[in-house]
């Protein structure tokens, strides 16, 4: 234990996360991969043909989600997303909710985020968050985070625009999933802002998912509201967290679901549903590279390698 306490210190973490951490994970055991074969795409191990285009792509960014902890594991991941920085930087991250565990205390901001992608800020990386369910707990209602410079959120929910109009935007809208969200104020401007939305790319990102083989499951609720919009106006991808592992959906009515919450937090294990491309319940982040036809998806787990990637086409 002094071992571990003196690591998380080391790495930026703090004594009060450890104990946490260990009080909520479980036996790493529990916690095996599982891999769906996927009539959609292959992993890359079995898709060694795909090679990466020479062109660069109109955006490139970055993705997390449930990893406010302060543990080892998101240090590890921090430490794999500095390292992919290097190699291809990316000028911004979606951090799609859980951003401090376990109540969303904005005094915990330096240790359980700052701390841990230091580096990247120092690079002048942007993070884009939204609220998880642990967010609003002793936060004002997530207010302390939306007022928390360093997330840039507008408000519980908002979009923003990356790219030269010239060559092709993509329009972000980030959302707020939680029960006591304005849900019909949100749903009306989300409507609203992706019917105007010029944008070659709209992508939209929340904390809980609509359709997930973890341990939450998925959402039908959530799904009656938003699918819907998602169809009507061809949004390609949500982006969420909530279970923690990863999971990436076959095309539903054009949008692909990924659940992206394996940021730090414990893993939970994952099964296997009609819609599921690919699962893997390990500790990761993800890449992304927007082309004018195209979104190259990339899940990178600790070490640094590719275990999931995918291309995302538009709907015509």
């Amino acid at each position: 234990m002094k071992r571990r306490q003196f690591l998380l210190t080391l790495f930026g973490g703090s004594v009060a996360g450890s104990l946490i951490y260990g009080a909520i994970a479980k036996s790493k055991n529990q916690y095996e991969p599982v891999l769906a074969k996927s009539p959609a795409s292959n992993p890359p191990e079995n898709n060694p043909t795909f090679t990466d285009p020479t062109e660069e792509p109109l955006v490139r960014f970055a993705a997390i989600a449930d990893n406010g902890f302060g543990s080892l594991d998101q240090m590890a991941v921090a430490k794999s997303m500095w390292e992919t920085y290097q190699q291809k930087p990316y000028p911004f991250v979606l951090m799609a909710g859980d951003n401090i565990y376990s109540y969303g205390e904005i005094s915990l901001a330096k240790a359980y985020f700052e701390e841990p992608y230091a580096p990247l800020l120092k690079e002048n990386v942007k993070f884009y968050a939204v609220l998880g369910n642990h967010d609003i707990i002793k936060s004002n209602n997530g207010l302390d985070q939306i007022n928390y410079p360093l997330f840039n959120m507008s408000d519980r929910y908002y979009s923003f625009t990356k790219g030269a109009v010239n060559a092709g935007t993509v329009e972000f809208f980030a959302i707020d999933t939680n029960s006591n969200a304005p849900w019909e104020a949100q749903l009306g401007w989300l409507d609203q802002q992706l019917a105007k939305s010029t944008a070659l790319w709209k992508i939209v990102y929340g904390h809980h998912p609509l359709y997930s083989s973890g341990r939450h499951g998925s959402n039908p609720e959530l799904a009656s509201k938003l699918a819907p919009i998602f169809a009507k106006h061809q949004v390609p991808l949500y982006l969420c967290g909530h279970d923690h592992g990863y999971e990436r959906s076959i095309p539903l009515d054009g949008t692909t679901y990924i659940v992206n919450g394996g940021g730090g937090a414990p893993l939970y294990k994952f099964g296997k549903s009609p819609q599921t491309a690919f699962v893997s319940s390990q500790f990761s982040f993800m890449t992304f590279d927007v082309y004018q036809d195209k979104i190259i998806t990339k899940a990178i787990a600790t070490d640094g390698k590719v275990f999931d990637r995918a291309i995302i086409t538009k709907t015509i």
